[in-house]
């Protein structure tokens, strides 16, 4: 056997994506993955540093490598990422032996040559790898459309770590698309920090979209994620007819981060709240079993009571199918770091709490409200116990006691009986009952 690797990812689904190629890039070095890493020769952790809980996480496991790696001295450690981005040199503290940022993977098979020792860690203003297509897992892909992001909102490191923004290649997009089809895969979610904001000469991000509708044996279309900022009036007209073609999904990913024209302002979100129920009232008019899902940020310096109270009225109000909901954390290079006066880590802590509560309430509400109903259920998972897919919405179901006859990466007309938690449970209807709602 030749030489090998492990590798460990944490973060958000770019990540997930980057990981893809990073184990292309090995791959045509010659090396093999292993699931262990007591048999890998290259442990490799691919960072996040958007939270410092994910910094944490990083960090403790790669004390276990360093760990592992006293008796095993020829491993070789490797940081990757975003925290990678951010800690520089200073990884080599905590005991990695190279340092590799989110835009100089392509260094990696040399650092590898060399047995592992180094550092490449600043942010090319052109790569996209766009000529590495990660193998596909299943008959879901990510693809990513594009790198980087200009907004650089007041609590975020993201720029700092990934750069300015950079669109793929229109046409290397759709090769790819086409490669995964091909491979099996059925649904594709396009990624990007922001992928409204997509544009190349040959289109923007709705042209893509157009052009990814078109190809044949693709059946579903997502992407994450949307800045509200960049979702106009004739953008959400345009997402939604070809919502209503059949293969981009109603499913929408729209941060809101705050209920309070202050905060967002003090953040440098560019919308008010007026503006996002707004956005959010049109959608729903012409998409009105559409699902829409948030991310909210409580305890942003200043943020006073009132200021909270005003996001929990928007939660409310708009009722998210569901939320990703986190206390501020300060990061290094961005500008809430000088924001005063800071909220104490208790008063986060209680409003976090009750944010998920009463969120927690409506996911719950909004998943009861789908039993009764017909969904187009595409599968992902045949196991003992039966099937598993997701509607267009995003919903995962669980179809019990029902896998002869159903094939992975089919779509069957399931009826929702009840729920386990907030996971849907349904029946596949025969086809006398083929009565499919979206």
């Amino acid at each position: 056997m030749g030489r090998t690797f492990f590798i460990k990812t944490y973060g958000c689904q770019m990540n997930l994506y980057d990981e893809g190629i990073v184990r292309e890039l090995l791959k045509r070095e010659g090396l093999v993955a292993t699931k262990r890493e007591e048999e890998a020769d290259f442990l490799l952790i691919l960072t996040c540093a958007v939270r410092r809980h994910a910094e944490r996480r990083a960090l403790g496991f790669l004390s276990s490598l360093v760990r592992l790696k006293r008796n095993h001295p020829t491993k070789r450690i490797g940081i990757l990422g975003c925290l990678a981005r951010a800690l520089g040199e200073k990884a080599f503290a905590y005991g990695a032996d190279f340092v590799l940022g989110p835009d100089e993977y392509r260094k990696l098979p040399d650092i590898i040559r060399t047995e592992g020792k180094g550092t490449a860690n600043e942010i090319p203003t052109d790569e996209t790898y766009d000529d590495l297509h990660p193998e596909p897992n299943g008959i879901t892909a990510f693809l990513s459309i594009m790198r980087g992001c200009n907004n650089f909102c007041a609590y975020c490191i993201v720029p700092y770590c990934r750069g300015r923004e950079r669109s793929r290649n229109f046409n290397q997009i759709l090769k790819e698309a086409k490669g995964l089809v091909e491979k099996g895969v059925k649904e594709i979610t396009l990624l990007g920090q922001n992928v409204l904001s997509y544009k190349s000469e040959a289109g923007d991000f709705l042209a893509l979209l157009k052009e990814l509708n078109a190809i044949e044996g693709l059946q579903r279309i997502r992407f994450l994620t949307s800045h509200p900022k960049d979702f106009s009036f004739p953008l959400i007209e345009g997402i939604a007819n070809l919502i209503k073609k059949g293969k981009v999904c109603p499913e929408f990913h729209l941060p809101l981060q705050s209920g309070s024209n202050k905060i967002l302002s003090r953040m440098g979100r560019k919308y008010t709240r007026e503006e996002y129920l707004e956005k959010i009232r049109y959608l729903r008019l012409l998409l009105p079993d559409c699902a829409i899902t948030t991310d909210i940020l409580v305890g942003f310096p200043t943020e006073e009571r009132e200021d909270f109270q005003l996001t929990l009225d928007m939660v409310e109000r708009i009722r998210f199918d569901f939320a990703y909901m986190f206390k501020y954390s300060e990061r290094p290079y961005t500008k809430a770091r000088f924001l005063t006066p800071k909220v104490s880590e208790e008063e986060k802590q209680e409003r976090l709490s009750l944010l998920i509560t009463i969120q927690n309430r409506i996911t719950k509400e909004k998943c009861e409200e789908t039993i009764g109903k017909v969904f187009p259920v595409l599968i992902e998972e045949i196991r003992e116990d039966g099937a598993q897919g997701k509607t267009p919405q995003g919903k995962f179901v669980i179809i019990p006691e029902q896998k002869n006859g159903i094939t992975v990466g089919e779509t069957y007309p399931v009826k929702i009986e009840r729920l386990v938690g907030w996971t849907p449970i349904g029946n596949l209807l025969l086809s006398s009952e083929n009565k499919e709602e979206k």
